[in-house]
């Protein structure tokens, strides 16, 4: 080594993730892992309806092919689990913040599966709902720090969240439906059309919130519609539902046609606001 050239100190090591850090990866992780375990269970035990809705006897009642959709939900949450376990990606600011709501919803999820098989309805009900504001929460927050993603993350964390909430917002006002008819309100005749009614009417404003709180992003919007027309076809074979079946029908229809007319606009505003800055050349 040449005279008066002081050698260079070593890089330093890489910093070890922190005990949160491992922690809150693999809390992710698990709990999606619980979410597949309880779903199969459920499902198994509830005739292919995880968590179901409390009383079939319903008019709202989806029709029994809405919730294959959990398979997508528990399936996507288990992926990103997956995904989000290498210490460069989980520890992400946008991650960090996504994972502690999405947590919650996650165990809120399993913890709604027993409860559903094992407490009343109202009881489910309340642990649906308290799922669904953890949801807006998780889902809102990932909207928010999307452009601090990967596209691969972005596309996987989105998706499945959009899923997740738009599918939930329509469903906990049936699973409300489920609480009021264990109370007492009737599920014959029209007092039970009336009043069931005014719960689909619920899910449709739930549904309409999901449009336009993150501007008809296709993932929660699909997951919405999904839910109204299945409890279109729900209502429409039991006798006495075909007033409700066309109510969720022709809702699900609007809700589509302004998701599209709400995207189309905001498409041409953007195409419209870039053509007017392009115009601003430097004078000469």
């Amino acid at each position: 080594m040449p005279a008066g050239v002081l050698p260079s100190a070593p890089p330093p090591a890489p910093a070890r993730p922190s005990l949160l850090s491992r922690g809150r990866r693999w809390g992710v992780l698990v709990l999606a892992v619980a979410q597949v375990l309880a779903a199969v269970v459920a499902t198994a035990a509830g005739g292919g309806r995880p968590g179901g809705t409390g009383g079939s006897d319903l008019l709202i009642t989806p029709a029994g092919y809405a919730f294959s959709i959990w398979g997508v939900v528990v399936a996507g949450c288990l992926l990103y689990g997956v995904h989000q376990l290498p210490a460069h990606r989980g520890d992400e600011p946008a991650l960090r913040r996504v994972a502690w709501p999405l947590m919650g919803a996650m165990a809120g999820f399993t913890a709604w599966l027993v409860v559903a098989a094992t407490a009343p309805a109202w009881a489910t009900f309340a642990v649906f709902a308290v799922m669904l504001a953890l949801l807006v929460a998780a889902y809102s927050t990932a909207l928010r720090h999307r452009r601090l993603m990967g596209v691969p993350t972005r596309l996987l964390l989105i998706g499945t969240l959009g899923v997740y909430t738009g599918w939930s917002a329509v469903a906990v006002p049936v699973n409300l439906a489920s609480a009021l008819a264990e109370l007492g309100l009737p599920t014959v005749g029209a007092g039970a059309a009336a009043w069931q009614a005014g719960v689909l009417l619920l899910a449709l404003g739930a549904a309409a919130g999901v449009v336009a709180r993150w501007r008809a992003r296709a993932a929660s919007t699909l997951a919405a519609a999904w839910g109204l027309l299945a409890v279109a076809f729900g209502a429409g074979a039991r006798e006495g539902g075909a007033v409700l079946a066309a109510l969720a029908a022709v809702g699900a229809v609007v809700l589509l046609g302004w998701a599209v007319w709400s995207r189309w606009s905001d498409l041409r505003r953007r195409v419209e606001a870039s053509t007017v800055r392009l115009g601003r050349g430097p004078v000469v």
